[in-house]
């Protein structure tokens, strides 16, 4: 166990846009990831912006959509971010810029709204898989993973949980990731398993795992047997201690509520895996309201980020099924070669679920 009253901070930069409080605790027990092509890494994504470089972490939670904590695309260009799957120093699975950003509703940084995805111009999780929302094994992953729905299994405390992401301050000189002809720190992906400590009543899950400036954006999971959801996300990584605990927990945004209807509406089904009609949707229409509209709205906005072409304005996330819905509906309809009629039941919400 860490000696929780302890922390150091090496005097590394924090990168760019990730200035979030780094916390070591105690000694520094987080491993360089040698194989970022084994599940889960591979899931995972390195961020930079053209005049940043490296600056955060995220995970695919799609082929085109990657959750990740909002502080990092904030103030950013979509276009100027490039997110790097896989991301092994030099080396990567795949890439793509940003199509655009997704904050969550009432973003503030380093708080239970500190999340936002990322949409991607191309399908980069289609190479190696993403991690899914619902229990799931891509080929090569044993495990497989989802997100957590309800409550913990354990109280927080008797949790050992695991967060990996690309830090600013590692490799150093000496470890085995470390190369003395290229400056790699936050290129290469860190692991840190540690204790939970507590989710605090705002929805905050803190734990005492070592992270670093460019960890932002990553995935916070515990390991179980697939049959209870094999390797389960339970937070997105956003900073340091809130300051009533000072040197003893970094922080995420738990998983719980808006935060997980937020992931649900921008996570999707693999294809080899389908989802039954309309995946438990209800079907909407001109003049429906409430939060099955709202996920339509996320899901039309991807399509319509990936798609300029269609040359549609982004909806407004509001819950409300009016004309501009209803326009934006049909047209996906007519893309995808579906009925066009406006109406979004089990067929359309079938086409929505899956990647295109």
């Amino acid at each position: 166990m860490k000696d929780l009253f302890t922390f150091e901070v090496e005097p590394f930069p924090i990168l760019g846009r990730d200035r979030m409080q780094p916390e070591i605790i105690g000694a520094d027990t987080r491993v360089c990831v040698t194989d970022t092509k084994a599940a889960p890494f591979r899931y995972i994504c390195s961020l930079e912006t053209d005049s940043l470089g490296a600056m955060c972490s995220g995970t695919l939670i799609g082929p085109r959509t990657v959750l990740t904590a909002g502080h990092c695309p904030e103030g950013e260009t979509a276009s100027k971010m490039q997110v790097f799957s896989a991301r092994n120093g030099l080396t990567h699975s795949a890439v793509s810029r940003c199509a655009d950003f997704v904050f969550a509703p009432k973003y503030s940084s380093a708080t239970p709204t500190d999340y936002a995805v990322l949409i991607l111009k191309d399908p980069i999780g289609n190479k190696n898989g993403w991690w899914t929302y619902d229990p799931f094994r891509w080929p090569g992953d044993t495990v497989g993973t989802s997100i957590l729905k309800g409550s913990l299994p354990k109280k927080a405390a008797e949790l050992s949980v695991n967060i990996s992401g690309y830090p600013a301050d590692r490799p150093k000189s000496g470890e085995a990731c470390f190369s003395s002809t290229n400056d790699l720190r936050g290129k290469r992906q860190y692991r840190a398993f540690d204790s939970a400590v507590r989710v605090t009543p705002a929805g905050i899950l803190e734990y005492v795992n070592d992270t670093f400036g460019g960890m932002s954006g990553s995935p916070v999971w515990i390991k179980r047997d697939l049959s209870l959801g094999g390797r389960v996300m339970l937070a997105v990584h956003i900073s340091g201690d809130d300051g009533a605990f000072a040197g003893k927990a970094n922080r995420g945004v738990f998983i719980q509520g808006s935060v997980l209807e937020f992931i649900k509406a921008h996570s999707f089904f693999p294809p080899t895996a389908p989802p039954s009609g309309a995946g438990g949707r209800a079907t909407v229409r001109s003049g429906s309201k409430g939060s099955t509209v709202q996920e339509l709205q996320y899901r039309l906005n991807i399509w319509i980020a990936i798609t300029p072409a269609a040359g549609i304005a982004r909806l407004v996330v509001d819950g409300d099924f009016g004309p501009k819905t209803n326009a934006a509906a049909r047209a996906f309809q007519k893309a995808m070669k579906l009925a066009v009629d406006g109406i979004v039941g089990p067929q359309t919400w079938n086409r929505l679920l899956l990647p295109f």
